[in-house]
């Protein structure tokens, strides 16, 4: 019984040892690895970041580590970097994910969790249901903006800039406004109908200042439709339709 006892004794023991040495060999394999490919600190998000978070406070929120520098992004941060240090998070950051000097903009930039792009401006259009896609569009999405208009004395493609005549006598054209826009922000059906306006939505879009006098033109002279983009649209611009062409006539 004892040489039994003993035998299962040295069993334990030599598993228990042969387990540690597994584990120290794959730590240290792992830190030569590492080391091969110039090993860096990186930051890494420990929970989850709102938009609008100062750097300074993101400080807290991180962790740091070491990766191959081969194996993340060229912007990666390691610490508070001066460049960023009056900037706050242009969109939510997720738990686990690296922290980069892109996910930071100018505070002035950022409105309600919107991070308006370099160069543009942020213009917003109210539309019912059917002029947005059925609902299908968000923040996030590529649209294309049709306009329909009546059409200056019947003919040509020039605005009579009294709104969407709805006379029989009159003639409309529907053409391409703009296209490529990005959608910034949706205020949905749901929010809108707690203010009334059931099937209404502000649909908020970054465009140049050339497209905006454009955009905002077009609202007050027509209606507006947003169609949806997919990765394979093709959209080009045209004379469009009027309702003497509408059949190819």
């Amino acid at each position: 019984m004892k040489n039994r006892a003993l035998i299962i004794i040295l069993a334990v023991a030599l598993a228990i040892c042969g387990s540690a040495g597994v584990f120290l060999y794959v730590r240290s394999a792992d830190a030569r690895a590492i080391a091969g490919q110039q090993a860096i600190t990186v930051l890494v998000a420990k929970e989850r970041i709102p938009a609008g978070t100062t750097a300074e406070s993101v400080m807290k929120l991180v962790d740091k580590q070491q990766m191959p520098k081969s194996s993340v992004p060229a912007n990666v941060l390691s610490e508070l970097d001066t460049s960023i240090v009056d900037l706050v998070t242009s969109s939510e950051i997720a738990e686990g994910q690296l922290v980069t000097k892109a996910l930071f903009t100018e505070a002035a930039s950022l409105a309600k969790g919107i991070s308006i792009p370099d160069g543009m401006i942020a213009v917003t259009v109210p539309t019912e249901a059917w002029q947005r896609a059925g609902g299908l569009i968000q923040k996030g999405s590529k649209v294309a903006v049709f306009d329909t208009f009546t059409v200056m004395d019947g003919k040509g493609n020039t605005p009579s800039g009294d709104g969407l005549s709805k006379q029989y006598e009159r003639n409309q054209s529907t053409r391409l406004l703009l296209t490529g826009l990005e959608v910034l922000s949706v205020v949905g059906e749901k929010q809108a109908a707690e203010d009334g306006d059931v099937g209404k939505a502000i649909v908020t879009v970054a465009v140049k200042q050339a497209d905006a006098e454009r955009l905002i033109h077009g609202q007050q002279t027509g209606t507006l439709y947003f169609a949806l983009l997919g990765g394979k649209s093709e959209v080009t611009p045209g004379n469009g339709v009027d309702n003497r062409s509408l059949f190819g006539n």
